[in-house]
């Protein structure tokens, strides 16, 4: 199996044998992208607030459960694929 076989098994297969791993790891993704603007603009309250409500408050639709998914699963994958040795 190649690396590039693996990395799409990875993003694919994932989020479907644990979920709840992707899960933790897309909302850590997220909230970093939805933080660091208002960090560069000197926001550091808003930043803070939209750091916390991102990270640690349940979801309020089935999208963002998905989309967390999704982002965690991708962002995991690539991660793997980057640090993996190769021959």
């Amino acid at each position: 199996m190649g690396y590039v076989e693996g990395l799409i098994k990875y993003v694919v297969k994932g989020p479907f044998t644990n979920p709840v791993a992707f899960y933790i790891y897309g909302a850590g993704l997220l909230a970093l992208l939805n933080a660091t603007p208002h960090l560069l603009e000197g926001q550091y309250l808003h930043m803070a607030v939209n750091y916390f409500a991102t990270k640690y408050l349940p979801p309020t639709s089935i999208g963002q459960v998905i989309s967390q998914t999704v982002i965690g699963s991708v962002g995991a994958g690539v991660k793997w694929f980057l640090l993996t040795p190769r021959p």
